[in-house]
């Protein structure tokens, strides 16, 4: 006789079952780690309680490390809300100055939710934790997902401070089987089998570079935005040089350890996506030092001969692939610029 499978619940670090509740509850191969929607639609019912209609945002700001500033600059009527006042909400244990928390206001004219103190996967939640404030947005009303991220320049030619706009990713975590979609799907977000080109919204990366060009402050600034290619890794070491090239070889120009994840459910749920990356970290350009080659020099008493040196390259044999790093906070006004920018995009819409 067979044996029967049975899915247990379990609770999350945060006391949150991660099983399927019985509606959605299926055999499996594996055992399904994800979240009852009926806590998506609690912590989206308790957030609605505390805002007036007028004031229930139609764009949600996604704040990376660093560039939650643009949360201390909403105007209207502000609402805050801690993560731990919200069924289901992860509080990360990476921000130390600042608690999690939703921040509602206005920008522009448009009401937003900025989300401050985000989790990521490296600090062991699961895909599913770390999404969970997308979707519950999303059941709140908000149609547009706008992301800030710190990420590194691992493409010749970027620079520090320069700014990306993301145009498509490489997901290796999800390439793996680390989806944020797996499990019971939630047919009233979206669909089973959702395609994910032009994930990263067009008309939204055309009206950035169009807020960019024509705004005459931010061209008098001198820095520079282009598109790219964000590779997403889980982190939270940094890569190796041979992974660095390696992933040059796949097409990608940046990478992270964030982002990802938020932009494949709200891409899921139907969200337009636009993406700003800040680069703070530049990937050595130049070749890696010869171990052997210095051995001999210095048995020989000679100085190892180095070949010639981009701005880009190491500055020494000892140096890190990244090897050219700059505080989010104190390299430049580049927050003060992006925070600018958004609000520039945000009167576009």
């Amino acid at each position: 006789m067979e044996p029967t499978l049975k899915i247990s619940v379990k609770a999350s670090p945060l006391g949150t079952p991660i099983s399927s509740d019985s509606a959605n509850a299926c055999l499996s191969p594996r055992p399904i780690e994800t979240i009852p929607h009926s806590v998506y639609e609690s912590a989206a019912k308790h957030i609605r309680s505390q805002l007036s209609n007028s004031s229930l945002p139609s764009v949600a700001l996604l704040c990376g490390k660093g560039l939650q500033g643009i949360s201390e600059k909403l105007e209207g009527k502000i609402t805050e809300i801690p993560y731990a006042e919200i069924p289901g909400f992860a509080l990360s244990t990476s921000v130390k100055t600042s608690t999690g928390r939703l921040v509602f206001g206005e920008i522009s004219g448009t009401s937003v939710a900025c989300i401050v103190g985000r989790c990521h996967f490296y600090e062991g939640y699961s895909m599913k934790q770390i999404t969970f404030p997308i979707r519950v947005l999303a059941l709140v009303g908000v149609r547009t997902l706008l992301v800030t991220t710190p990420v590194s320049g691992i493409a010749a030619g970027l620079d520090l401070g320069d700014i990306v706009v993301v145009k498509d990713h490489i997901s290796l975590p999800t390439l793996a089987g680390l989806n944020p979609l797996i499990g019971p799907n939630f047919e009233k977000l979206g669909p089973r089998m959702p395609s994910m080109y032009n994930a990263y919204t067009f008309s939204l990366r055309k009206l950035a570079f169009l807020a960019f060009l024509e705004d005459e402050v931010l061209q008098k600034k001198q820095f520079r935005m282009r598109e790219a290619v964000y590779c997403y890794t889980t982190g939270p070491s940094s890569e190796t040089r041979a992974e660095c090239l390696a992933l040059r070889a796949l097409g990608a120009e940046v990478v992270g350890s964030s982002t990802v994840p938020e932009v494949l459910v709200a891409h899921h749920a139907g969200l337009s996506v636009l993406c700003l990356g800040l680069v703070t970290n530049v990937a050595a350009q130049g070749a890696e030092p010869s171990a052997e080659e210095a051995a001999r020099a210095a048995m020989a008493g000679t100085k190892l001969a180095t070949p010639k040196q981009s701005a880009l390259a190491m500055a020494s044999e000892d140096d890190d692939i990244l090897a050219r790093k700059a505080s989010v906070k104190k390299g430049s006004q580049r927050p003060s610029d992006l925070h600018r920018l958004i609000g520039l995009i945000l009167e576009r819409l």
